[in-house]
């Protein structure tokens, strides 16, 4: 007979064995895109505190670190408020008797640094604790999604395993693009916008990061038609492809155009349709995607 410490071991086993041939929760991946975009900003905030290259003043800092602590705390809350279909947190129920899952206790470490950063900042954020707090913030959200996403591919079968090889790097590289997007929203809204060479640098740098995205997200499509993962060639294409061209248009073309138009002379209302439609279409985008894996996993097992 089973153990009651073993239960919530079981329980957690039990539910990413079923997890991963269920069609996915539209909630649960509008979370998840939300909790990417947040850890995104955290890496560029992040990284400028640890460059000095972060605006004067301590709203310049606090504003966007309060935008992340709502986009990535928002699996957390619900979770811990029992909504149904979304009790689950990086594979861990916040209940009595349950223990923490490696990606959800990193996860929840990487609060420290926000808090840290919290209280150091102030108005030129030259202090060398802040930009170790920064670089803290940067290293644990890249930690945090890299975990997330191993414990997603360990959930599927080995010859899936395989074709999701890209996937740490899509993920990193989508919170880097949409945590960027969001970011330059943010010091548009607060009027701290700084023209000139900078600007541009910034605009040819989410550029780089869509292409590279793009071309990501198309390998990760491509690896599901391989032969030996033949069982998911026919789901990646049922009827997926007039959404992923949507998805496309969302998480590509309006924010390229965006940046393209108004990205070096500081537009607040191209990064206001940038922003929002890149995380609509990132959110179609990991639905459908996660469809299409559900579905092999499905063909496998029959």
């Amino acid at each position: 007979m089973q153990s009651t410490r073993e239960w919530p071991d079981a329980i957690a086993a039990d539910t990413a064995t079923a997890s991963s041939t269920a069609r996915p929760h539209r909630a649960a991946a509008l979370l998840q895109v939300l909790a990417t975009t947040g850890y995104g900003i955290w890496l560029w905030l992040g990284l400028s505190l640890l460059l000095g290259l972060s605006p004067p003043g301590r709203s310049s800092t606090l504003i966007p670190l309060g935008l992340g602590s709502v986009l990535a705390g928002s699996g957390l809350l619900l979770a811990g408020l029992r909504i149904p279909g979304l009790a689950s947190w990086h594979g861990w129920l916040p209940r009595p008797g349950h223990r923490p899952t490696r990606s959800a206790l990193m996860a929840l470490a990487t609060w420290l640094p926000v808090l840290a950063v919290a209280g150091l900042a102030h108005g030129d954020n030259g202090f060398w604790v802040t930009r170790l707090a920064g670089t803290a913030l940067m290293l644990c959200s890249l930690v945090s999604l890299l975990l997330a996403t191993h414990d997603d591919r360990a959930r599927l079968p080995s010859t899936l395993q395989r074709a999701t090889a890209l996937l740490p790097a899509c993920r990193i590289t989508i919170a880097a693009y949409i945590g960027g997007l969001w970011l330059w929203l943010s010091v548009l809204a607060q009027d701290e916008f700084i023209g000139g060479r900078g600007a541009y640098l910034w605009v040819l740098l989410l550029l780089a990061l869509a292409l590279g995205q793009g071309l990501l997200e198309s390998g990760l499509w491509q690896s599901l038609r391989e032969p030996e993962t033949a069982a998911g060639e026919a789901a990646a294409n049922r009827g997926r492809l007039p959404a992923r061209l949507v998805a496309s248009l969302l998480s590509y073309a309006l924010p390229c155009t965006a940046l393209l138009l108004g990205g070096a002379s500081g537009n607040l209302l191209a990064a206001a349709l940038a922003a929002p439609g890149c995380l609509l279409g990132q959110l179609l985008e990991r639905w459908l995607y996660e469809g299409a894996l559900a579905d092999a996993v499905g063909a496998k097992a029959a």
